[in-house]
């Protein structure tokens, strides 16, 4: 009836697979919430636009009861300091998270991280994995001036780069979701 999963920030989806009984929706969001685990954290509802706007209300009510707040409060928010700067090379097994844009001024090395609700711009080498637009914004994008990646995720949207490494051309690039895919482009 309700499937809800966590993504890379504490965001929870909730999609609603059946609007049958909204009596039983609200005893289902009950049950999977009852614990603190989502407590903090923001929900976006799936396929809302297919959603009966009174079960839709009813829903973001019993969320936000359990102190689950909407995305749109969190996308509404002052954009400033949204850039975070990093002066450094990410290593391996390390991983950068941040709410809006991340500046990398280093190299992001294999089976590194970095993960944005915004764009993703690395003035250097990008070897390893960038998530730009984790809130679902397929408008965000990721720049390197060394263009290298394990994997690109842009909002729902992924290019994974198969086993044998993906050689720079020499000049920075751009990764954008166009036509429902992701693309490069010389910046």
């Amino acid at each position: 009836m309700i499937e809800i999963k966590g993504l890379t920030l504490p965001v929870v989806v909730v999609r609603i697979k059946s609007q049958s009984d909204k009596q039983q929706l609200e005893k289902e969001i009950e049950r999977i919430l009852s614990s603190k685990l989502f407590e903090g954290s923001y929900f976006l509802i799936e396929d809302e636009e297919g959603l009966d706007p009174e079960l839709k209300r009813r829903v973001e009510e019993r969320l936000q009861s359990k102190k689950v707040r909407s995305i749109k409060e969190l996308k509404e928010r002052d954009s400033a300091g949204r850039l975070l700067i990093v002066h450094r090379h990410i290593r391996s097994g390390q991983r950068v998270e941040h709410n809006g844009d991340v500046l990398i001024l280093g190299d992001v090395n294999r089976d590194a991280e970095v993960v944005a609700t915004g764009n993703i711009i690395v003035i250097g080498r990008l070897s390893g994995i960038a998530f730009a637009g984790a809130l679902g914004d397929e408008s965000a994008v990721i720049v390197a001036t060394r263009m290298e990646p394990q994997s690109l995720r842009i909002g729902r949207k992924v290019a994974i780069v198969g086993d044998e490494e993906r050689q720079s051309p020499g000049y920075p690039e751009m990764a954008r979701v166009e036509d429902g895919i992701i693309v490069l482009e010389r910046v």
